[in-house]
């Protein structure tokens, strides 16, 4: 997960070399530079590349803390409906 994240972020950020000082520590908030419609990209496509919903009534700026931090609430959102569906016969 953090791989994707970091991923996410120098795609949007457009800065490959961000991947060399990105860490689980990595301040979201203050680190990493996010404008307003970058942080709206960036947790769009989180939920479309790691397929799971993010539930915004829990979502709180602390979240974004730390790579880490944000990793450990993303672990507790649910899939998306039919992400991990498989056909039983």
């Amino acid at each position: 997960m953090f791989d994707t994240i970091v991923q996410i972020l120098c795609q949007i950020k457009e800065d490959p070399s961000l991947r060399e000082r990105l860490t689980h520590e990595t301040d979201l908030n203050n680190e990493v530079g996010l404008d307003s419609l970058q942080m709206l990209n960036f947790m769009v496509k989180v939920e479309e590349e790691l397929k799971i919903e993010i539930d915004y009534d829990e979502f709180d700026y602390l979240h974004l803390r730390s790579i880490g931090t944000f990793i450990d609430f993303l672990n507790r959102c649910a899939p998306v409906a039919g992400a991990y569906e498989h056909a039983v016969e």
